[in-house]
């Protein structure tokens, strides 16, 4: 539903949508700002960048650089930046209440005003204060969630595992601080109990659900599947939207097709894999476990038991002496595997962190750092090349920026 008012005074427009579990303020298209269904916000834009609060009271922000149109730069904001942002935020929504409980805007004929104030009260309970001490109930439930693949950004995630079984990988530096660990029975509950209760009125925004932390579905059958039947029976979007979960190569071999449609009639709808490079000697240099064949049986095996797939590609690794066999062999490995419409290929410009091993062993090793622009050039081949076989296979690829995501 969405409604468009006009202040009294001015005639200026000012847009109410109550579409998808979220409150938004369009004001004159100038200034928009969404809240959640706690009245929490979700995000903003304003003076031509766009936020997006993290539910542990991080913003990031991202704009489009003047000097290079096609590119879009992001950072997180500071302590007093984000105050700034919240405070005018928050100013501007007692305005739209005030303005709306004293006649000051002319509403639509159909407009629900009821429904509509009892949103912006759910919003003026909170300010900075309560806002920032989100972050400490944040923790308390979850540990940091550093990644999600980008069509699953506005997932519940339950983190039934934590950190990487593996967690070897030189360019990976997200699982570092935690030790691997299954969550099982009671405490499993007790984690799922608090996550719904943290989200509250919030998990209306929020579709499907998201096995964390890195390679879930590494859990053995027997415990995967009661985790799963926990997870259904208490949480109705995933039921709905389904469950989403990444897995590692490797680790997807250990099961059969079977397993995977056993674990598809409990509605694991896609898992992502995470095959980086199709290049065999790339993959042992970036200590990436598993080689191209094992790639290939895994989706096959994925595949065979219904459960669709997301196929991550870091597009600039290995820098220049890597750069063309790399590509060569990813694509050709893509283009061998048993693809269809509900599966996605996501091509991620590469980053590592200051701190990956990969950096060291990358000057060491004299490899030829791609620049950004070298690494867009290679996002657009990669795209061209792969362009006339997934429109034929009904793929979407699509662009992964690991820089994008908040929590």
């Amino acid at each position: 539903m969405a409604f468009t008012f006009h202040w009294r005074d001015s005639g200026t427009p000012l847009h109410i949508s109550l579409n998808a579990g979220t409150l938004t303020l369009s004001f004159d298209g100038r200034v928009n700002l969404s809240f959640d269904g706690e009245g929490r916000l979700v995000g903003a834009f304003w003076d031509e960048v766009t936020y997006r609060r993290a539910l542990d009271n991080r913003i990031l922000a991202k704009w489009i650089d003047p000097r290079w149109p096609q590119r879009r730069r992001r950072r997180f904001l500071n302590d007093d930046e984000r105050r700034s942002l919240i405070e005018r935020v928050y100013t501007a929504t007692v305005d739209l209440s005030t303005g709306l409980l004293f006649g000051q805007l002319t509403p639509p004929a159909d407009a629900p005003l009821v429904e509509i104030q009892d949103w912006l009260a759910a919003v003026l309970r909170w300010d900075w204060a309560k806002l920032e001490g989100e972050r400490h109930r944040f923790h308390s439930v979850y540990k940091p969630v550093p990644i999600l693949p980008p069509d699953q950004y506005l997932s519940t995630v339950l983190q039934v595992t934590e950190g990487c079984s593996y967690n070897k990988c030189t360019f990976c530096t997200f699982y570092r601080d935690r030790a691997f660990r299954i969550k099982t029975g009671d405490v499993l509950q007790d984690h799922i109990t608090a996550v719904q209760t943290f989200l509250g009125e919030g998990q209306s925004l929020r579709k499907g659900v998201f096995l964390a932390d890195a390679n879930a579905v590494i859990v053995a059958q027997r415990t995967l599947v009661p985790m799963l039947d926990a997870v259904n029976a208490a949480m109705p979007a995933a039921q709905q939207a389904g469950i989403y979960a990444f897995v590692s190569a490797p680790d997807a071999m250990h099961k059969t097709s079977a397993d995977f449609a056993e674990l598809r009639a409990r509605n694991l709808r896609r898992v992502y894999v995470g095959v980086e490079s199709g290049h065999d000697p790339l993959r042992r240099f970036l200590r990436k476990p598993g080689n191209a064949a094992d790639v290939r049986h895994a989706i096959e095996t994925i595949k065979a038991g219904g459960v669709a797939v997301g196929l991550i590609v870091m597009v600039g690794v290995g820098g220049e002496r890597f750069r063309e066999v790399h590509r060569r062999d990813t694509l050709d490995l893509l283009a061998g595997v048993p693809l269809g419409g509900d599966d996605l290929i996501y091509l991620s410009p590469f980053v590592a962190g200051a701190d990956a091993p990969y950096v060291q062993d990358a000057e060491a090793a004299n490899l030829g750092r791609l620049d950004e622009n070298c690494i867009e050039q290679e996002m657009r081949n990669f795209r061209d090349r792969l362009k006339p076989w997934a429109q034929a296979h009904e793929v979407r690829v699509s662009t992964y920026d690991i820089r994008e995501f908040v929590y």
